[in-house]
């Protein structure tokens, strides 16, 4: 699929949620929709690592849509910070909304993103 503006997008199924991948020249964005858990992890794993194997610039990671997120869905989001890290990538990561974003505070992880956290 081609968005208006000529950029790459591919939406991806599964159970309790979805994933779109959108390429342009500046980054790959990836929207993570519903629930990123011990089910539905490892799916939006290997949509992450095809998308990043590319070795894109920037990769945005955009958890606004996620409803739920257990220590699966943290476990890959820390493990994509360090892959792309060590490509030489840069992460941005858009935080989930309300208490979603509420989890991430309470462990200290938006700590882990720094500077990178994008609104």
């Amino acid at each position: 699929m081609t968005l208006g503006n000529g950029a790459a997008s591919m939406r991806y199924e599964f159970e309790n949620g979805a994933a779109e991948v959108r390429r342009d020249s500046d980054a790959t964005r990836i929207v993570l929709t519903g629930d990123l858990d011990m089910s539905t992890a490892p799916r939006a794993r290997a949509i992450v690592e095809a998308a990043c194997a590319g070795r894109p610039g920037t990769v945005v990671l955009d958890l606004s849509a996620i409803d739920f997120v257990d220590s699966h869905g943290f476990q890959l989001l820390a493990a994509t910070h360090q892959a792309l890290t060590d490509d030489g990538c840069a992460l941005v990561l858009v935080p989930p909304d309300g208490p979603v974003r509420r989890v991430f505070e309470i462990t200290g992880f938006d700590q882990l993103f720094g500077e990178a956290v994008a609104e």
